[in-house]
């Protein structure tokens, strides 16, 4: 399973509720080369990764609803096995 090191959580209101955005560097961590990806957030249900230049590296940028679904984490990992996402705050 491939993983990012710890990323500085961004809650992004305007984001969808079932959407997060993460640097294409950080994406390259995950194996991820599309910009956007259908996944299953383990626990929170099916969601959409978006890699965007526009986000700071080593950062993600979560919806609300996601942020606060996590406990609202200064720092997480995010761990992916090519289906499932696993954010584990840090």
């Amino acid at each position: 399973m491939k993983r990012t090191s710890a990323l500085r959580t961004l809650c992004r209101p305007g984001l969808g509720a079932d959407q997060l955005s993460i640097h294409p560097n950080d994406g390259f961590d995950l194996g991820m080369m599309t910009t956007v990806y259908a996944v299953e957030i383990e626990g929170a249900g099916p969601a959409h990764v978006k890699l965007v230049n526009e986000c700071p590296r080593d950062c993600m940028e979560l919806s609300q609803r996601l942020y606060e679904k996590f406990g609202k984490p200064s720092h997480a990992v995010l761990r992916y096995d090519g289906n499932r996402l696993y954010i584990e705050p840090c």
